[in-house]
């Protein structure tokens, strides 16, 4: 009968990508304040291409 590794990543830190979980938080953290920021500026009244150009530049 063949012998099956069954959740081979308990123990493991979470791993996305070769992105640790640290870094993981750090990344969502960051694209969610670039969010923020872009739905903050364009309620405050600027410009839309000003809005999505922050985010892209920011986010990239």
């Amino acid at each position: 009968m063949a012998d099956y590794p069954i959740n081979k990543g308990i123990g493991h830190s979470v791993e996305f990508k070769g992105l640790k979980a640290q870094y993981l938080f750090i990344f969502a953290g960051g694209l969610l304040a670039v969010f923020f920021l872009v739905v903050v500026l364009y309620m405050a009244g600027a410009d839309q291409l000003v809005c999505i150009g922050l985010g892209l530049t920011l986010g990239l």
